[in-house]
């Protein structure tokens, strides 16, 4: 077994004479140009060897990046993915031309010759899932975006034995003060998550994963710091102190581990690609969809007319929020509504009727989600958005409203 380490979430693992590619992400910016890889690409999609299966975690920009995807020459190639209606991966990836989907819930694998790729549950954000990529060579973990707690680590575990090779989440990253809101869990979080995680696995190897990543412009580093709280240097120094026996990784983008020949440097290199203009794909695409009449909608229009249509549409979508929420919208065209998920297709309320949760935003972010010229994740990850009222603690209640919306917008 080898795997080649791309960068972020992004590896190349060769098993049992197949090339697997995860969670591709080989252009910057992302994220409507707010955040691009550290350290920067050196190398893109045309500098990999041939490979033979794509397998996509989740719908997140930094993980389904769609000016790499669009890049791929051959769309028959299978793509795994766990079944994501409300993040559109599969519409998304069929709007990329792709024909031969793999939609696969958690423990059903996707046989190809002697390899199987199983997905593992993930308590992410949303619908997300991790792999097992197993062949007659050797086990490699994914461990996706977040760090997974231990009854999760313990029953993939318990199903497939010890793994070779775990690309670990260890960055504790920060998602609450990109709302206006403290941290929610302590930054220590997840290196200690992440070396249990491997403790459980009995990985041979381990390599810090899902991380490389920095916000751009003016307050870049400000928001960085604030966001990925912690590094490969502690990630490191955790597993030193809680999995000794465990050989940690140190790879810079291009390197790879092989269980025959160890560490190798820089065996893939190239050129970096041309900055992309935008990566959400309905305007890298120019697909037209839109949650509105054509025209710039008003304020009061989103409120009266399109986000009723849009959420009596899809119940099961409205349902994911299932509260009340006050939506301040700031700017030229102001308004505040309260809007009732629980109830879909009803008016929302204009003003502030009480509601246990709210956000503010800009009127311009607001009517691009109608547009499809925006969407939630990305106005999420802008630091443009304030969560005004919450109430702590698990789901329904917690931050769980602000996640479901990224159904309402995908």
């Amino acid at each position: 077994m080898r795997v080649i380490f791309l960068g972020h979430a992004c590896h190349l693992v060769e098993v049992g004479g197949l090339r697997i590619l995860t969670d591709p992400w080989l252009t910057d910016p992302i994220f409507e140009g707010l955040v691009e890889h550290d350290p920067p690409l050196v190398f893109g999609l045309g500098d990999l060897p041939p490979f033979d299966v794509i397998a996509l975690t989740h719908g997140h920009l930094d993980h389904f990046n769609a000016p790499t995807l669009a890049a791929v020459s051959h769309k028959s190639i299978p793509v795994v993915h766990p079944p994501a209606p409300f993040t559109e991966v599969a519409h998304n990836l069929r709007l990329l031309g792709f024909t031969n989907l793999q939609a696969r819930a958690d423990f059903v694998p996707f046989e190809i010759g002697s390899v199987r790729i199983i997905p593992t549950p993930s308590r992410g954000i949303m619908e997300e899932c991790a792999y097992i990529i197993e062949g007659p060579d050797g086990r490699f973990w994914n461990g996706a975006d977040a760090p997974q707690p231990a009854d999760v680590v313990e029953d993939i575990a318990a199903r497939f034995g010890r793994v070779d090779v775990a690309a670990v989440s260890h960055n504790s990253f920060n998602q609450p003060t990109l709302l206006g809101l403290q941290a929610m869990k302590s930054a220590d979080h997840g290196p200690q998550e992440g070396a249990r995680s491997l403790r459980i696995l009995g990985a041979r190897a381990a390599l810090a994963a899902a991380s490389n990543m920095r916000w751009c412009g003016p307050e870049g580093a400000a928001v960085t710091a604030r966001v990925i709280r912690r590094s490969h240097a502690d990630f490191r120094a955790q597993v030193a102190r809680d999995a000794p026996a465990i050989e940690f990784l140190d790879l810079r983008p291009g390197d790879a581990w092989s269980s025959d020949t160890g560490v190798e440097r820089a065996v893939v290199r190239g050129t970096s690609p041309p900055r992309v203009a935008h990566d959400y794909i309905h305007a890298f695409l120019g697909t037209g969809e839109r949650w509105c009449p054509p025209g710039r909608p008003s304020t009061e229009d989103t409120f009266r007319r399109d986000l009723p249509a849009r959420l009596v549409l899809a119940p099961e979508v409205a349902r994911l929020v299932n509260q009340r929420v006050v939506i301040e919208v700031t700017g030229d065209d102001a308004a505040t509504y309260t809007v009732d998920f629980r109830a879909p297709g009803s008016v929302p309320v204009a003003g502030d009727a009480g509601a246990a949760y709210g956000f503010r935003i800009h009127d311009r972010d607001w009517k691009d989600l109608f547009e499809r010229r925006t969407s939630w994740q990305v106005v999420a990850s802008a630091d443009r958005l304030n969560v005004t009222r919450f109430h702590p603690g698990a789901p329904p209640a917690g931050l769980n409203f602000v996640y479901g919306l990224q159904a309402v917008f995908p």
